[in-house]
């Protein structure tokens, strides 16, 4: 029986060839292959029947060469490369099973363009990597997208075929957008032309400069890993994980590294430093003080970013890319000076109730988990918190991280991945912050430390003594004892500091609230109530109007506290459906629907002004329908897709109605699982034109006829400050108030804590404590 070779002849000449291509060459009467590829091996082809042509001709020359071995002959079918990595042997198996009686094929093995690009390159290839093809000849754009959105986020190494071609211009740089959402621009790229061929180049550059490079067809891209490296010859180097007696492997993952993650980052081989913010109790400060430290190293030149490795949280923000992560998160990164990344928050949950979560990994929300479920999901969870750390840590100088809650809840101890575990994984000396307002500021850090075992009490470098009101030097009796108990230094006494307020995140801070016996009413000043939701979210979007200075904010939870308020707005809601049946069974639906003054309803609010709530594939709870306030004439149906972008609208005739500003532009984000359908009568509030950075043309939200009740999905809207002028002058008039231009701030508020921060704490001590002294 004839046989029908495919041979992978290898990146180039005759010299990179396997001993078996060249034997099924010589043993071949007839040799079929592109043009180019047989011209590489030509001194080999002399006394044969040679079958060649041109580009894109490849099953053509695949049916020549099985007619040829059916005729008889023993045929080498020619494929660059290997013959099974976007070569011939796929094509050819494929037509062989059609014939009635088929040659036996044999599959050559061969040096792939990959093998050969990484050779040039160093040892980019040491550990797991995907080799994806930008061609969109055979595979729609769509799903290569999907696969380099997924190999960046998994961190293989990516080498990527055919990257550019004369008729296709924007697919790389495309793909590095792609893969920049997951790892900085520090990474190392190698870019090989012509592999072991005539006309070989190669360049070692990083994602961020990439597209300055020459990339043609004949090229190939190595994309390297959190881990990759540039040696001291400029070669590209991913660590296996081997040990070697080098330095960078001195410090070990934690001990369960492995079994939680098969993928195990070898964190010691990234450079990178770090500092953690860990508290004696939640809402002690740690974020802020976070958020002032970042703005000191950024300030200073020094490239940092924000990590919180779990934020449980009731708002939170939307990043360019689309993504959900904690407020605070989004301030830090903010301080920074950078924009806000998923792997900076890898783990957001968001309660709703009392015994589950919304659980939102790298952003993207992957189901509502009871607490057994999440305890379980935790090394999963612990996975992604490595990978996204590993990304940031290759990319920065400095990583500024921030605990969750109290560090001494020994019951939680066990399932720890927010706190002292993250200092482990992180190898970060530890602050710990502790809040003199609330009282027993001592006992706090005593206390603290006594319940730490004691390899998590070496973890603790210092400690911070936040919020303090008068005095300093009345502390030092009890700030020498603290010392001498637990053998921590004490860095720093932070005054009260009330020019800077990082947005709210918890319930703690919302229940902290002044309650509600009775809305006066205020001649001189503007009431505005907002609904307290049991399950209410993104509260923060009301902070500007409590900044106001003529402006009394309320969050109601009564039907009588709706008297006397001049604006009723329906904040966001995590279950929709659940507190409309909340706001029936208290009397507040009625009350709401009695009200005379104007309302307004952002996100779940503005599904609530509707007639009907429809849930039919239980994407909230098991209620499938619940009616609405009806207020306006509206439907909503929700939809299991979660929503989440940066947004930028323009404000329609009615919009500007509401809120006569100059300009009508508004920028906030979309956090919403559900679709809202207009009556007729109903106007559009605002178009949108930008949904995380592509072009929209959509329209959102209504208002009602007379244009007292507005509703639109859009978060953050108060932060614009001609919107917010523009609505509240209009109340303002029609109480008979004078109108008031918006104030802009001479600086920025960060910089006025980093400047606080600077004069409070040891800073030089704190640097030296993360590697970052001189």
């Amino acid at each position: 029986m004839s046989r029908l070779y495919v041979v992978g002849i290898g990146p180039g000449g005759v010299e990179h060839m396997t001993m078996e291509a060249r034997r099924a060459i010589e043993t071949a009467q007839v040799v079929v292959g592109y043009k180019t590829y047989l011209d590489l091996i030509k001194p080999m082809l002399v006394g044969k029947e040679v079958v060649s042509s041109g580009m894109r001709q490849e099953v053509a020359r695949c049916r020549d060469a099985i007619s040829a071995a059916a005729a008889g002959a023993d045929v080498a079918l020619i494929s660059s490369g290997d013959a099974g990595i976007y070569g011939m042997a796929g094509i050819a198996l494929e037509l062989v099973a059609e014939c009635a009686e088929p040659p036996e094929v044999v599959v050559v093995p061969g040096v792939s363009a990959v093998q050969a690009a990484a050779a040039l390159l160093g040892a980019p290839l040491m550990h797991d990597f995907a080799v994806i093809s930008l061609s969109d000849l055979l595979t729609p754009w769509e799903l290569i997208r999907k696969r380099l959105a997924a190999a960046a986020a998994a961190d293989f190494v990516i080498a990527l075929y055919n990257p550019k071609s004369a008729g296709r211009k924007t697919q790389l740089a495309e793909a590095r957008e792609l893969i920049m959402a997951a790892r900085g621009a520090a990474t190392p790229v190698g870019i090989v032309r012509n592999a072991f061929r005539k006309g070989e180049e190669k360049r070692v550059t990083t994602l961020g400069e990439m597209l300055d490079c020459t990339v043609d067809m004949f090229s190939l891209v190595v994309i390297g890993n959190s881990a990759t490296r540039i040696d001291g010859s400029g070669r590209m180097v991913t660590p296996r994980g081997y040990e070697t007696g080098a330095p960078a492997a001195v410090r070990s993952l934690p001990a369960d590294a492995g079994k939680a993650d098969p993928r195990t980052f070898n964190l010691d081989r990234i450079q990178g430093r770090a500092l953690m913010f860990c508290g004696t109790g939640s809402d002690v400060g740690k974020s802020v003080l976070a958020a002032g430290f970042c703005r000191i190293l950024a300030n200073h030149g020094i490239k940092v970013a924000p990590f919180k490795s779990q934020n449980m949280a009731l708002n939170s923000a939307v990043t360019p890319e689309g993504g959900e992560i904690g407020r605070a998160q989004a301030v830090q990164a903010e301080a920074c000076r950078i924009p806000p990344h998923t792997d900076m928050n890898p783990v957001l949950l968001k309660p709703s109730s009392d015994t589950g979560s919304q659980v939102i990994i790298q952003g993207q929300a992957v189901g509502h988990m009871r607490v057994q479920e999440y305890t379980a999901f935790k090394p999963t969870a612990f996975a992604k918190i490595r990978q996204s750390f590993a990304r940031l840590r290759s990319a920065y100088d400095c990583i500024v991280i921030e605990g969750a809650g109290s560090i001494a809840e020994i019951n939680l101890r066990a399932h720890d991945i927010a706190n002292l575990k993250v200092a482990e994984m992180a190898d970060a000396p530890v602050i710990l912050v502790a809040d003199i307002d609330r009282g027993g500021v001592f006992a706090q850090i005593v206390g603290t430390m006594e319940l730490l075992e004691p390899g998590e009490r070496q973890q603790i470098a210092g400690v911070l003594i936040n919020k303090f009101r008068g005095d300093p030097s009345f502390l030092g009796p009890g700030i020498a004892e603290v010392e001498r108990r637990t053998g921590i230094p004490v860095l720093g006494v932070v005054p009260w500091f009330s020019g800077f307020r990082l947005p709210e995140e918890d319930s703690v801070a919302l229940q902290r609230r002044a309650k509600v016996l009775r809305i006066r009413p205020r001649k001189e000043k503007l009431s505005i109530g907002v609904i307290k939701l049991p399950r209410i979210s993104n509260y923060t979007d009301f902070d500007p109007l409590e900044n106001e200075p003529d402006v009394v904010l309320h969050y109601v939870e009564q039907a009588e506290h709706l008297e006397n308020l001049d604006l009723l707005i329906i904040p966001g809601s995590k279950a929709t459906i659940a507190d409309l049946n909340h706001l029936a069974e208290t009397g507040l639906k009625e009350a709401i629907r009695s009200f005379k003054g104007e309302i307004v309803g952002i996100c779940g609010g503005y599904q609530m002004l509707g007639k009907l709530v429809l849930d039919p594939d239980s994407v909230e709870s098991e209620i499938r329908h619940a009616e609405g306030l009806g207020l306006i004439d509206a439907a909503t149906v929700m939809h299991a897709e979660k929503r989440t972008h940066q947004t930028v609208a323009s404000l329609l005739e009615a919009g500007r109605e509401f809120a006569p500003c100059r300009s009508g532009v508004i920028r906030g984000y979309e956090i919403h699982m559900g679709e809202t359908v207009l009556g007729e009568e109903l106007r559009p509030f605002a178009r949108l034109t930008s949904r995380s950075g592509e072009k929209v043309d959509l329209l959102d939200g209504a208002v009602s006829p007379d244009g007292r009740v507005m509703g639109t999905y859009i978060h953050g809207i108060f932060d614009n400050a001609g919107f917010r002028s523009a609505m509240l002058n209009r109340l303002r008039r029609k109480k008979g108030l004078s109108t008031v231009t918006p104030v802009i701030a001479d600086s920025d508020p960060l910089d006025l804590l980093a400047a606080h921060l600077e004069k409070h704490l040891e800073i030089p001590k704190i640097l030296r404590l993360c590697g970052l002294e001189g």
